[in-house]
């Protein structure tokens, strides 16, 4: 039965409203990503939101079009297969990190998911053609996707540690894409820029939030706003609605440059191809866990940086 009163559904579509729901909802998103690998209790998450439990679990269903089970269970799954892809972690050590009893529950719900077992699933890389990783990145067909894999682009990186580091965000779902014709990062990006003071620019921040290869794409969502260090955060206003403060994983990060040159092609080209060819097919790093994000730039030798986390940090 649908809770919400006449009153109420007229109040959903006020922005006032529509950002403070989104806000518990990327409030939302923040928690599960933190503490997917414990068995996650809808009442505290609730707490989490300062939320009655039952205004919670309709806010959330209104603002995400799935219920808050429904969300844990897909993120939990759509995680073991990211780092089934991107790692070389045992079964067990995914389940552990995924908040599954044991390999044998993961082994069970994997099947369930994808109609294949783990260890099929990272014999072979797998291409979803509705994914957002295709949508986004233009990629049209599992032969596109062969092809993208086996690619020798020449590519600098760097090796980095990451400390006392949080993105201010706000959300973007991806269903405008999918009635737009396609996702145009150059179009995205604008929009993100002008959303901050011209002095924040060169830290423009853009994080998945979902899986890019497994969720559905319409309730794909990823996050975008500023990276800064921990003594900056009271630099930008915590009035701003329907943005939330984050932690980025502390550690080891591989940085790779996208150079200067057409946004929408190269931040396509060159993010797909680290992720997916450098990391997942060709393995030439093998991250311990599964972090990433985009760092905008806008200086004459590259268009940004692309952030995927390695390592802890050694002596953390």
């Amino acid at each position: 039965m649908d809770n919400f009163s006449v009153k109420e559904q007229t109040a959903l579509h006020k922005p006032s409203t529509i950002q403070y729901y989104q806000a518990i909802a990327n409030r939302v998103h923040e928690y599960v990503e933190a503490n997917i690998h414990n068995d996650i209790s809808l009442q505290r998450l609730a707490d989490h939101v300062f939320v009655s439990y039952h205004h919670f679990t309709d806010i959330f269903e209104k603002t995400e079009q799935q219920s808050i089970g429904s969300y844990i269970k897909r993120y939990r799954i759509e995680k073991a297969a990211t780092l089934l892809s991107y790692t070389d972690l045992s079964l067990a050590a995914i389940a552990e990190k995924t908040g599954y009893s044991g390999r044998h529950a993961l082994s069970k719900a994997f099947s369930q998911r994808f109609n294949q077992s783990p260890g099929s699933f990272r014999k072979k890389p797998v291409f979803l053609k509705h994914s957002p990783n295709a949508i986004m990145d233009g990629i049209g067909s599992e032969h596109d996707y062969d092809a993208l894999l086996k690619k020798n682009i020449p590519f600098n990186y760097r090796i980095e540690t990451v400390y006392n580091m949080f993105t201010i965000c706000s959300s973007l779902r991806m269903v405008p894409a999918l009635y737009c014709g396609g996702f145009s990062y150059e179009t995205y990006l604008n929009k993100v820029k002008s959303g901050f003071e011209k002095q924040w620019h060169e830290r423009l921040v853009v994080k998945p939030f979902d899986s890019l290869n497994f969720c559905t794409a319409a309730l794909f969502s990823m996050h975008h706003g500023i990276l800064v260090t921990g003594d900056e955060i009271d630099l930008f206003s915590a009035e701003r609605p329907g943005y939330i403060t984050s932690p980025v994983k502390e550690g080891t990060y591989l940085v790779f440059d996208i150079p200067a040159g057409s946004v929408d092609e190269n931040i396509k080209s060159y993010t797909t191809y680290f992720r997916e060819s450098i990391i997942g097919y060709k393995k030439l790093f093998r991250p311990s866990d599964f972090f990433s994000f985009l760092l905008l730039r806008n200086d004459e030798c590259k268009l940004g940086e692309f952030f995927m986390y390695l390592q802890p940090a050694t002596g953390k």
